[in-house]
């Protein structure tokens, strides 16, 4: 096989392939003789129709399919070769077949334009200070007590106060007929918490089970429910129940319960360090930021506009599987309008000129995946996909999900030398 390279730009390049004619024949001879086993043409018996013949009526087709054949075959064997890595699809046209029976044809591929990167070591990078403080320490703990709290039913037919759980139905009523989409039946409710309507809950307080009761509420213009914008509406209410949270006493059996700990003590520690770690996730969080927003002004990169498009259509794909993975049933091509693509076009050119950057910075600190690295990543993908980790290696290269993953560790080794080369000033 021959490869010519043309430079068409920086970020454009064309292959000029030629699959050798000995080999074209072969598959062409191969094609034509399984067709004249099969072939029904009036005037010849099964199997005796000429190769002229059978050419004049499928002449088209068979050289079509071993064309294919040997783009999809040739392809790859063509990138490595020539040492190219396209970032998107190529356009593969010009396909002929010369006169000494040779098949030719061209691939247009955009590739990473030439481009180094230079004054990323210590970059300075604003850095706050946090401390976990004892009431920081204390709410966690009561948001742990509450998330445990026993809903109790009441025996005597006290009034509705602010904290109590209600079983409520409800009535609204607009424009003097039932609003039906607002109908409510036994609903759980928290008085105090407004899900409802900013001053529905207020009205409850007071009222008795087995009491109906009405009153009005008027909405703003920009309410969430547009039905409701700008009106007014009454509410029929009857209380079925009346619910009190109970909370768990604070003890060592609360510890026991919750994390399995032996001390109310080990208890305060474990969410300390929680909220530690937590915080430590959203500062590294905003020094990757500063880092990421450093380099994109650092480096001066012209990206290829297929290559945005193809960044583009994966965030699409992500908000329509968002939306897919709760349930709801959607028609796709309503993700892929022309406003949603620009809107994501900005974006998507951001994180493909991010990614090129960390992974030169990459080959020029010449950092790598360590077979370990990779045998982690193989599991982990085998135990995702329901496969044999050996399958997984010897199939690889099908998977992109697989050198996403590849990649996204190669960063993170990317990630950890910027910020520890980093100068730090605090925030």
């Amino acid at each position: 096989m021959k490869v010519n390279v043309v430079d068409l730009s920086p970020s454009k390049k064309k292959l000029q392939i030629e699959v050798p004619a000995q080999l074209v024949q072969a598959e062409l001879e191969k094609r034509y003789k399984e067709l004249a086993r099969t072939a029904r043409i009036k005037g010849f018996r099964p199997g005796k129709v000429p190769r002229n013949v059978l050419k004049n009526y499928y002449g088209k087709a068979i050289e079509g399919e071993v064309s294919n054949h040997f783009v999809n075959e040739t392809y790859s064997e063509a990138l490595r070769e020539s040492q190219l890595e396209p970032l998107a699809q190529a356009e593969v046209d010009e396909i002929s077949f010369d006169d000494a029976g040779a098949l030719q044809y061209t691939a247009t591929v955009e590739v990473v334009p030439p481009f180094a990167v230079e004054g990323y070591q210590g970059l300075e990078i604003r850095r706050r200070q946090f401390q976990v403080r004892e009431e920081m320490v204390d709410t966690e703990m009561e948001t742990l007590r509450d998330r445990h709290a026993e809903l109790r039913s009441l025996n005597d037919e006290r009034p509705v106060q602010e904290g109590d759980f209600v079983v409520v139905s409800v009535t609204p009523w607009v424009d003097g007929k039932i609003f039906e989409r607002g109908i409510a039946k036994e609903q759980l409710l928290e008085v105090g918490k407004k899900s409802i309507h900013p001053d529905f809950d207020t009205h409850l307080i007071g009222h008795r089970p087995q009491e109906p009761f009405s009153f009005e509420l008027a909405y703003e213009e920009g309410a969430p429910t547009q039905d409701l914008a700008g009106k007014t509406v009454r509410f029929d209410v009857i209380i079925q129940e009346v619910k009190e949270k109970i909370l768990p006493e604070l003890n060592d059996d609360f510890a026991k319960e919750t994390r399995n700990l032996d001390t109310l003590d080990e208890l305060r520690s474990s969410l300390r360090e929680q909220l530690e770690k937590s915080e430590q996730q959203k500062l590294d969080q905003e020094i990757r930021q500063q880092i990421s927003d450093k380099l994109y002004d650092l480096v001066s990169l012209e990206v290829p506009s297929k290559a945005v498009e193809v960044e583009v259509d994966q965030m699409v794909g992500q908000l329509q599987y968002q939306f897919q993975s709760q349930g709801l049933k959607v028609d796709a091509s309503m993700f892929n309008t022309p406003e949603i693509r620009a809107e994501y076009r900005v974006q998507g050119e951001r994180n493909l000129r991010l990614r090129l950057i960390l992974d030169k910075i990459a080959q020029q600190e010449n950092l790598a995946v360590d077979d370990s690295e990779l045998e982690e990543i193989f599991g982990q993908f085998a135990k995702m996909a329901r496969m044999d980790v050996e399958q997984v290696k010897a199939e690889q290269d099908q998977y992109q999900i697989l050198q996403q993953m590849k990649q996204a560790r190669l960063h993170d080794k990317v990630w950890t030398l910027l910020a520890d080369q980093a100068q730090y000033v605090d925030a």
